[in-house]
């Protein structure tokens, strides 16, 4: 990672394509919403976040919620540093109506300038919706878990970081890949990125989709340390 800052409003992603894609890095009092296929460096982005922001918020904690359930323990040692580990706390929910009973508790525990990310937020959502169209219950659980950052984001100015997945749904006798839950995950997020493969092994390109910037795309490369630039 290339180093790594937080710079007021705004932690480093590690990566200075990215951080001036997005303004500076991803700011603290909005929810940012990065999703894309497996594989595009979401949780490496995640990681790479949560050691900018332990590194140098010295006294406070990143809340991170593995709903994935496939957070390899090698990998987060070789993002966060061991010194930081201490102050990185990891949860995984088994259950979507537990994860929404976790998310209310963290945004009860954290303090100001907390980090709270969740990789992925529509993992378990997705999971029991059996990949149709979600029933009520779980729709209106999920706005209620997204209502629930967006909160902690204004009240408590923290950073909030979500990641989430795709799906292919029929269009035309095709098919088109799009975000799960997509109407109520672009309405809580302030921000979202969208990433995804390129044609060289190990780079991505990252979409800004909200704000609506002039310059849209950058491209990354994910490293044993997190991301970093290309070339």
């Amino acid at each position: 990672m290339d180093g790594g800052l937080v710079t007021g409003r705004y932690v480093s992603t590690g990566c200075e394509s990215l951080d001036r894609l997005l303004g500076g890095g991803f700011e603290f009092g909005r929810v940012s919403l990065v999703y894309g296929e497996a594989s595009t460096g979401k949780t490496a982005l995640a990681l790479s976040l949560a050691s900018s922001f332990l590194r140098l918020e010295p006294i406070c904690r990143s809340y991170y919620v593995d709903a994935d359930g496939k957070l390899s323990t090698d990998r987060l040692m070789q993002i966060v540093d061991g010194s930081l580990l201490e102050r990185l706390f990891v949860w995984r929910p088994r259950s979507f109506k537990e994860q929404g009973e976790l998310l209310e508790r963290l945004v009860m525990l954290s303090g100001k300038r907390s980090q709270i990310i969740v990789d992925s937020i529509t993992s378990l959502y997705r999971l029991e919706a059996g990949g149709f169209d979600a029933p009520f219950l779980l729709n209106k659980g999920l706005n209620r878990q997204l209502g629930f950052l967006a909160e902690a984001a204004k009240a408590k100015g923290s950073q909030i970081l979500l990641t989430g997945q795709v799906h292919s749904v029929p269009d035309s006798g095709a098919t088109r890949v799009e975000m799960v839950a997509e109407r109520l995950m672009r309405y809580w997020s302030d921000t979202v990125l969208r990433l995804e493969a390129a044609s060289i092994p190990g780079v991505r390109r990252a979409v800004m989709e909200k704000p609506q910037v002039l310059k849209n795309e950058c491209m990354f490369r994910l490293t044993d340390c997190g991301v970093g630039e290309v070339g």
